[in-house]
C-alpha cells in the first residue's frame, strides 16, 4: 500500500483502523503478560461475586422479550415500509427462451388434437408464470435482506423490544436493575473489567476462527458483508446495527434472561411454577438460603476473599450455566459460516463474565469492541483496498 495513492479521506481511515488494531496487539500483549504473572491475584480479586440464590427471571420473561420483539418488529417495518418496499424490484427481469415454431401437422389438427394442445400450451404458461413469480420473489426476498435499512431496522427493532421487556421485567418483579442483575452500580470497574477481557479473550477467539476456517475452508458469510456491497454510504447505519444494536439485545437476551433463568432452573429443581414465573424465593426457601435479604438487594453472600484458590473456586457460580449460555449464542450464528464455532468461545467468556459481575455492561463493551474490530476490516475492505 502506498500512502501517494490513497485520497485524504483514504488515508484518514487507514490511519484510524491502523492505530485501533495497534492499540489491541499491544494492548493484548500486556494483558497476557500481566496475567502470566499475577495469575494468583487474578483468580482471588475481591472483584469476582461468588455464588449467590437467583431465581428472579422465568421463563415467561423470555417469552415476554420475544413477544415484545416480534411487536417492535411490525412497528419498525410499518415505519421503514417504503424503504422496504423501494428495495424489492418492481418486475422480474425478462428471461430470454428460444421459441418454437409449431409443426405444420398441429395447424389443420382435428378438434381434439387441436384442444389438446391448446391445454398442453396452457399449462406450459402456467408453469412459465409459475417460475417467473417463483424467481421474483427469490430476488425481492435477497433483496431485502441485503438492504441496509433493512438491517439497521432489524436490529433496532430488537433493541426496541428489549427494551420494553426490560421494562416489564422490573415492573413486574417490582425490584430495581441493580437487585435483578442488569447492572452492578461499579460503572469504572465494569468498563475496565469489558475492556480488560476483551484484549484478552480476542486472540483466541481469533486463533479459533482461523483454524476452524482453515480445516473446513469453508468461507465466512454475514448479512453484513452482502449490505455493504456497493453500498459504501451505509456503513454507518451497519456500524451501528453491528457494534451497538447487536451487542446490547444479545448481552440482555443471552446473558441477563438466559443466565438467570438457567440460574432460577438450578435454584429450583423441578418446581415447574417456579422455573416458569421466577419472581424470588418463597418462605420456606427463605430460611434455608443465608442472607437472603442482603442477596436480593444486589450483596453478595460470601464477600471474603480467601487465602486459597481452591476455597474461592469453591465460591464461584457452576461453570456449565456459562457454557450452556455460550453454545446456545454460537448456534444462534449458525447461518454465518464456521463463525458459530469461535462465537462458542465468546459467548462462554461472556457469560461467565456476567456470572461474576452481575451486570451486562461489561459483556456489551467486550461484544461491542470485537464488532468494531470486524467493522474496521470491513472498512479497510470497502474504503480502502478498492484503489490500491
Amino acid at each position: 500500500m502506498n500512502p501517494e495513492n490513497l485520497t485524504p479521506t483514504q488515508l484518514i481511515i487507514t490511519s484510524a483502523v491502523s492505530l485501533f488494531f495497534l492499540t489491541i496487539v499491544f494492548g493484548s500483549l500486556f494483558v497476557h503478560a500481566w496475567v502470566l504473572i499475577a495469575w494468583r491475584r487474578v483468580m482471588t480479586w475481591s472483584g469476582w461475586l461468588r455464588d449467590q440464590f437467583h431465581d428472579q427471571i422465568g421463563l415467561v420473561d423470555l417469552l415476554g422479550c420475544f413477544v415484545f420483539i416480534v411487536l417492535a418488529q411490525i412497528a419498525v417495518a410499518g415505519i421503514f415500509y417504503q424503504e422496504f418496499k423501494r428495495s424489492i424490484p418492481r418486475s422480474p427481469a425478462p428471461i430470454d427462451s428460444p421459441v418454437t415454431l409449431p409443426e405444420p401437422a398441429w395447424i389443420n389438427a382435428p378438434g381434439a388434437l387441436r384442444q389438446e394442445v391448446s391445454q398442453t400450451e396452457s399449462l406450459q404458461e402456467s408453469g412459465l408464470e409459475s417460475e417467473l413469480k417463483g424467481e421474483s420473489f427469490k430476488v425481492s426476498s435477497e433483496s431485502l435482506k441485503e438492504s441496509p435499512w433493512f438491517m439497521f431496522a432489524a436490529t433496532l427493532s430488537l433493541v426496541l423490544g428489549s427494551l420494553a421487556s426490560a421494562v416489564w421485567t422490573l415492573a413486574r418483579l417490582k425490584r430495581s436493575p441493580r437487585a435483578i442483575g442488569i447492572s452492578s452500580g461499579r460503572l469504572w470497574q465494569d468498563i475496565l473489567l469489558g475492556v480488560t477481557v476483551f484484549l484478552w479473550i480476542t486472540p483466541l477467539v481469533i486463533l479459533v476462527n482461523v483454524f476452524v476456517s482453515q480445516m473446513t475452508e469453508i468461507q465466512y458469510e454475514h448479512p453484513v458483508i452482502d449490505s455493504l456491497k456497493g453500498r459504501p454510504w451505509a456503513f454507518p447505519l451497519l456500524f451501528a446495527s453491528a457494534a451497538v444494536f447487536a451487542p446490547l439485545w444479545e448481552e440482555y437476551a443471552f446473558r441477563f434472561l438466559l443466565v438467570n433463568w438457567l440460574d432460577t432452573i438450578r435454584w429450583n429443581s423441578l418446581d415447574v411454577m417456579r422455573i416458569f414465573w421466577g419472581g424470588g424465593p418463597g418462605p420456606d426457601q427463605e430460611a434455608q438460603v443465608p442472607a437472603m435479604k442482603s442477596v436480593l438487594d444486589g450483596q453478595p453472600i460470601d464477600t471474603v476473599v480467601h487465602e486459597t484458590p481452591e476455597v474461592v473456586q469453591a465460591g464461584y457460580p457452576p461453570w456449565w450455566i456459562a457454557i450452556a449460555s455460550g453454545v446456545l449464542f454460537g448456534l444462534a450464528h449458525f447461518d454465518y459460516g464456521v463463525s458459530w464455532v469461535p462465537l462458542m468461545v465468546l459467548g462462554t467468556v461472556l457469560a461467565r463474565v456476567y456470572q461474576l459481575q452481575r451486570s451486562i455492561l461489561p459483556c456489551f463493551i467486550i461484544h461491542a469492541l470485537f464488532n468494531s474490530l470486524a467493522m474496521a476490516g470491513f472498512a479497510m475492505e470497502l474504503f480502502v483496498k478498492p484503489s490500491v
